[in-house]
């Protein structure tokens, strides 16, 4: 139920980057610091498409698998 709210969501942070950084955000120093100038624009871009991109896995079941695949190294799991 979460991830139809969430493909949506990843959507309007796309779409509304330049006004969701100029009105909530500000500058994010880490971003602008790692990616450079307009560092925060591409950091607010590229959580939206992760956001989208993940919740689709999860709406599909992928996720937990992807997870483990990628992530079970560190916790003891086989891969």
């Amino acid at each position: 139920m979460i991830a139809w709210l969430l493909i949506p969501g990843g959507i309007v942070i796309l779409v509304y980057a330049v006004k969701i950084v100029d009105q909530f955000l500000g500058e994010i120093a880490f971003a602008e610091r790692v990616l450079g100038s307009g560092g925060t624009y591409t950091f607010v871009k590229l959580l939206g498409v992760a956001t989208t991109f993940l919740s689709i896995m999860w709406l599909t079941g992928d996720l937990p698998r992807w997870l483990r695949s990628t992530f079970g190294m560190f916790f003891g799991g086989i891969g």
